[in-house]
C-alpha cells in the first residue's frame, strides 16, 4: 500500500547558495570529450588483458539526479562549538610560541640553577626547567621570575626569552580557564541545539516513523537531560538531516534537475510486511482459489544427486533481505509430485511449505496496492474472521493516509494504530506470531523537493564530462565475468549452449567455479553472508582467473561501458577543485531507479517523465538486447521493490514469485557462447539475445547465490583501483595505518585527503578527566597530524555487511564534546581503525541561513565502437 501526497510550492522559494543541480535532457544526450582524455598514465601492471573501452569516442550523459540535505547546513553551526575552537586556536598558538622559546629559556635556567641563594629556589629553578625542556609550560611564580632574573642581571646575557615565557605561559593559564569556562556553557548549547532539531518538521516528521520513542523523547519540553547513547542518536540524525545527502532518507529531499515535479512524499507500508499478509491470507478458504500458487521450480536432479535452491527471508537490525541457499533435495521427488495441486492441501500444510520455499504465491496485482488486494479478497471471504481481519487492513490503509500527510504527533500515533491493526489482522488469519512487524521499520517514505535549477556552467561541465570519460575509459571486465565464462566454456565447450541457465548459475553457487572466486553468502566465502569487500570492490573479492588464456568480451546481453558520478560542486577556494567526486558507481541506473515510484505516483503531467527517462536509458546501454528486468529480494527489500516496473516486462526467478504484469520466465532462456569473440549472451530460444536489467538499489556485489552470475552478465565491467584519474574515492586498497593527500586531477577533487588510524592511537578520556582537559589534549592530537577542525569519521571492523549503518560517516568538529563523545565511542573496540576524511567542500558558512548540501548525481556511458559490434 503507497500513499502519496503532492504539495505546491512556495510562490518565491529562497534559493540554497549550495544548490546548484546539473541539468538533464529528456533523452540520453551525447557529448565529445576532450582529445586529451587521460589525465593520469595507467600503469602497465594495473591493466588486465581483457577488452577496453575506446577512449576519445562519444559520451552519453544520462539520468540525472540530485539530493537536497533536509536542513540548512547553518542550523547545525552550534555543534561546531565554534567559541571553543577559537580558544583552542589562540591555545595552539600561545603552545607554538612557548615551544619556540623553549631552548633558549632551558638554557638560561641551566644557568640560573648555581646562582640562587637556597636549595628550594635551586630545586624551583630545576623544575621550571625540566616543564619548558618537556613542553610544559606550567605558570611561572612572580617570586622565582624575578630571582632568576637578578641572578642573571651580571651576566652579559638575554634575558627576553624568559620575560617572554612567563608572559605566554600566565596567558596560556588564562586560555585554559577560558576553555572551561566555554567548554561548560558549550554542553547544554549543544543539547538545546539537538532538542530543537530534533522538534523541526523535516526531522520530527521522519523521526516519528523511524523512531517513534525517540522522537517523542527528545521533544518533552523541560524534560531530564539526554543520555549519552541519546545526545550521541540525535546527533547523528542531526548531522544526516543537514550535512550529508543521503539518498536513503526521508531526511533528504531529492529533485530532478530541469523537472517542475513539485514537493512531494510518498508513504509505504514494507514489502515484506505485504507479503507476510499474504502468505497468511492466501491459505484460508476463501482466498486459497482466488492466487496463482507456484512451486519452487529450482530442483534439479541429475542420477543420485538433486539440489534445491531454497529461499531465506530475513531481517537483521532492520536490514530485510532474501538469498537462496542450496540444499540437498535427494529423496524429495515425491513431495514436489504432492505440491502439484496446492490448493487441495490442509492449510497447516501449505503455511508450513510457504514458510519452507517450497510454494510461494504470485503477485495478484501491482506490490504497492498489495495491502487493498488482500483486504478486498478477505473481504468476500465468507469466514467472519477473515472479514474481521479485512476490516482491520482497511483501518490500516486509513492510517498509511494520515501518516502521509499529518505532522509528528499524528503520525508516531498513526504508526501506533497501524501496527495494532495488523497485528489484530494477522492474529484474525491465524499466524503464529506478528513476526516482523516489529523486526522491520513498518513506514518507509521518500520526499521530492523544489530545489531551484541552476545549470552547471560550462567549466563544471567540462570538468565533470572529462571525469566521466576518465571513469569509463578506466572500466575493465571484471574477473567475475572472466571467470563465468571460462567456466562456462570447460563445462560446455566452445560455441556451446546451455538450456538450463537456473542449472548451471546453482550449481556454481553451490561449488564454485573451479579455480576461480567464491561467491558472497555461499560456502567458501571468507565474509560469510555479507558482502565482500568495499563499496563495488570486485577486485578484492573476486581476483583474475589462474590460466586464464583467452580474455573474455561482453556480449549483447551485457551493458555498454557506463558510470553514475556522484559528486558535490567545491566553491571555497580561488585556487581550489570545482568539484568533488564521491563515488564512481555502476551505471545502469540503480541509484536513481528506486525514485521512479514517487515522482509517477500522484499522477498528471508534474514529475511525468523520469521513468521514461530511465527507460530510455537502459536502450542506450542494451541496444540489440530485449530488456528484460531483474531485481532480486523485491519482495522483502524496499529499496528493491521500488526500483521496479521500470521496464514493462521483468523476468522471472525460479525461487521467488512471479511479478504482476509481462514475465518471461528464465526456463524460456537459453547461455550460449560465441567464440569468435569468447562472449557470453542470454537468448531466447529464438535466438534473441535478452539483457537481464538490474535496476536495484542495492549494489550487485552485495548479492549472493545463483542471482549474482545474472548480475555479472548484465553488468560485466569493473573500475579497478589506481585507475579512473589515477585513483577511487572509495579506494579498497588501504589497509591498517596510512594518510593519503587530496587527489585533484583537471579540476575535479577525485579523493579527499584520509587518515586511516588504529583505535589505539586516538586519544579517549580518562576516568575524571575535565572536558576542556580532554578537548585541549585531542586538539593537539589532531593538529600533531595535520587533521583539520572538522572532518568526517567513520570506524570500520572487518568486512562491510549488507544493512552495516555504523560504517556511515559523520561529520564530527574536534571542539565539540558531543562530537568526542562520538569519537569515543567509535574508539570502544580496540579492533577498530577509524578514518577521518576531511570536510569538503567545506560546511557552508553560518553566516548564510539557506545555504544546503547538495549531493548530484549523473550517469555517463560510452556508445558501442562499429568494429565492436561488428560480429553480431
Amino acid at each position: 500500500m503507497t500513499t502519496s501526497t503532492e504539495r505546491q510550492p512556495s510562490p518565491s522559494p529562497r534559493v540554497p547558495a549550495v544548490a546548484q543541480p546539473s541539468v538533464a535532457a529528456q533523452a540520453p544526450t551525447a557529448t565529445r570529450l576532450p582529445t586529451a582524455t587521460p589525465a593520469v598514465d595507467t600503469p602497465a601492471t594495473a591493466t588486465p588483458a581483457v577488452d577496453t573501452p575506446a577512449a576519445g569516442h562519444l559520451l552519453a550523459e544520462g539520468p540525472a539526479l540530485s539530493r537536497v540535505a533536509g536542513l540548512p547546513a547553518a542550523d547545525v553551526a552550534p555543534l561546531a562549538a565554534e567559541q571553543v575552537a577559537e580558544v583552542l586556536d589562540r591555545i595552539a598558538e600561545a603552545r607554538r610560541e612557548l615551544a619556540a622559546l623553549a631552548p633558549a629559556v632551558t638554557e638560561l635556567l641551566y644557568d640560573a640553577v648555581p646562582l640562587m641563594p637556597t636549595t628550594g629556589a635551586r630545586r624551583s629553578v630545576l623544575r621550571w626547567r625540566r616543564a619548558a625542556h618537556a613542553g610544559r609550560p606550567d605558570p611561572v611564580a612572580p617570586e622565582l621570575f624575578a630571582l632568576v632574573r637578578e641572578a642573571l642581571a651580571p651576566m652579559p646575557r638575554d634575558t627576553s626569552a624568559l620575560e617572554r615565557w612567563v608572559e605566554r605561559a600566565g596567558a596560556l593559564a588564562g586560555l585554559r580557564q577560558l576553555l572551561r569556562l566555554r567548554a561548560g556553557a558549550a554542553e547544554p548549547a549543544e543539547e538545546r541545539t539537538l532538542r530543537h532539531l530534533m522538534g523541526l518538521p523535516a526531522v520530527s516528521g521522519a523521526l516519528a516513523l523511524v523512531s517513534p520513542v525517540f522522537s517523542r523523547r527528545v521533544r518533552q519540553p523541560g524534560g531530564r537531560p539526554l543520555d549519552r547513547g541519546e545526545r550521541l542518536t540525535a546527533y547523528g540524525y542531526a548531522v544526516r538531516s543537514a550535512l550529508k545527502a543521503s539518498p536513503l532518507s526521508s531526511l533528504t529531499h531529492v529533485a530532478v534537475p530541469g523537472a517542475d515535479h513539485g514537493a512531494r512524499v510518498r508513504v509505504c507500508l514494507h514489502p515484506l510486511v505485504g507479503r507476510v499478509l499474504l502468505r497468511a491470507a492466501a491459505v484460508r478458504d476463501g482466498v486459497r482459489g482466488l492466487v496463482r500458487w507456484r512451486v519452487n521450480g529450482s530442483l534439479r536432479a541429475a542420477g543420485p544427486t538433486a539440489r534445491l535452491s531454497e529461499p531465506r527471508q530475513s531481517v537483521t537490525d532492520g536490514w530485510a533481505w532474501s538469498d537462496d541457499e542450496v540444499l540437498d533435495a535427494g529423496g524429495r521427488e515425491d513431495l514436489f509430485a504432492a505440491l502439484r495441486d496446492p490448493r487441495g492441501l490442509p492449510a497447516v500444510r501449505l503455511a508450513r511449505y510457504l514458510e519452507a520455499g517450497l510454494l510461494d504465491i504470485d503477485d495478484p496485482c501491482p506490490q504497492d496496492r498489495l495491502l487493498d488486494w488482500v483486504a478486498a479478497a478477505l473481504a468476500a471471504s465468507p469466514d467472519p474472521s477473515d472479514r474481521r481481519a479485512a476490516g482491520r487492513l482497511l483501518t490500516a490503509t486509513g492510517e498509511l493516509a494520515t501518516i502521509a500527510g499529518g505532522g509528528p504527533a499524528a503520525r508516531a500515533a498513526g504508526l501506533a494504530r497501524l501496527r495494532e491493526a495488523l497485528e489484530e489482522a494477522l492474529d484474525a488469519l491465524g499466524a503464529a506470531d506478528d513476526w516482523p512487524l516489529r523486526e522491520v521499520t513498518l513506514v518507509y517514505e521518500d520526499r521530492a523537493g523544489t530545489l531551484p535549477a541552476r545549470p552547471r556552467d560550462d567549466e563544471r561541465a567540462a570538468v565533470l564530462r572529462r571525469h566521466a570519460g576518465a571513469a569509463c575509459d578506466s572500466l575493465r571486465v571484471s574477473p567475475e565475468y572472466q571467470a563465468l565464462t571460462d567456466a562456462f566454456v570447460a563445462r560446455f565447450g566452445p560455441d556451446g549452449v546451455c538450456d538450463d541457465v537456473f542449472g548451471f548459475f546453482q550449481e556454481l553457487a553451490a561449488f564454485g567455479i573451479p579455480g576461480g572466486p567464491a561467491i558472497p553468502g555461499q560456502p567458501g566465502d571468507p565474509a560469510g553472508p555479507g558482502a565482500p569487500g568495499g563499496t563495488e570492490d570486485l577486485g578484492a573479492a573476486f581476483g583474475p582467473t589462474p590460466g586464464t588464456a583467452r580474455p573474455a568480451r561482453p556480449g549483447r546481453s551485457s551493458c555498454l561501458p557506463s558510470v553514475a558520478v556522484v559528486y558535490q560542486d567545491c566553491e571555497e577556494y580561488d585556487d581550489g577543485p570545482l568539484l568533488v567526486v564521491n563515488q564512481v558507481s555502476s551505471g545502469t541506473g540503480g541509484l536513481v531507479a528506486r525514485f521512479h515510484r514517487l515522482y509517477e505516483s500522484t499522477g498528471g503531467p508534474r514529475g511525468a517523465g523520469f521513468a521514461e527517462r530511465l527507460r530510455a536509458w537502459v536502450r542506450t546501454l542494451y541496444p540489440d538486447a530485449e530488456c528484460l528486468e531483474f531485481v532480486p529480494a523485491r519482495e522483502v527489500n524496499p529499496l528493491q521493490g521500488d526500483s521496479c516496473g521500470v521496464l514493462p516486462t521483468s523476468l522471472h526467478w525460479p525461487t521467488a514469485p512471479r511479478r504482476s504484469g509481462p514475465c518471461v520466465p528464465l526456463e524460456e532462456l537459453e547461455l550460449a557462447h560465441d567464440s569468435r569473440v569468447n562472449t557470453l549472451e542470454l537468448r531466447r530460444r529464438s535466438g534473441t539475445p535478452v539483457a537481464p536489467v538490474y535496476l536495484g538499489t542495492v549494489p550487485r556485489h552485495l548479492v549472493g547465490g545463483a542471482a549474482r552470475f545474472l548480475l555479472v552478465l548484465a553488468d560485466p565491467w569493473w573500475l579497478p583501483p589506481g585507475l579512473a584519474d589515477g585513483t577511487r574515492p572509495d579506494d579498497p586498497a588501504e589497509t591498517g595505518h596510512a594518510v593519503t593527500a587530496r587527489h585533484v586531477v583537471a579540476g575535479a577533487a577525485v579523493r579527499r585527503a584520509r587518515w586511516r588510524i588504529e583505535a589505539s592511537e586516538v586519544p579517549r578520556r580518562e576516568p575524571g578527566e575535565e572536558t576542556a582537559d580532554f578537548l585541549e589534549r585531542t586538539d593537539a592530537w589532531r593538529r600533531e597530524h595535520g587533521m583539520p577542525a572538522e572532518v568526517y569519521v567513520r570506524g570500520e571492523s572487518g568486512a562491510p555487511r549488507r544493512g552495516d549503518r555504523a560504517r556511515k560517516p559523520l561529520w564530527l568538529a574536534f571542539a565539540s564534546s558531543t562530537g568526542l563523545d562520538l569519537l569515543d565511542r567509535l574508539t570502544e573496540r580496540p579492533d577498530t581503525v577509524v578514518v577521518f576524511t576531511e570536510c569538503l567542500p567545506r560546511r557552508p558558512a553560518a553566516a548564510d541561513p539557506d545555504a544546503r548540501v547538495v549531493e548530484h548525481c549523473v550517469h555517463f556511458a560510452r556508445p558501442a565502437r562499429v568494429d565492436d559490434r561488428e560480429w553480431s
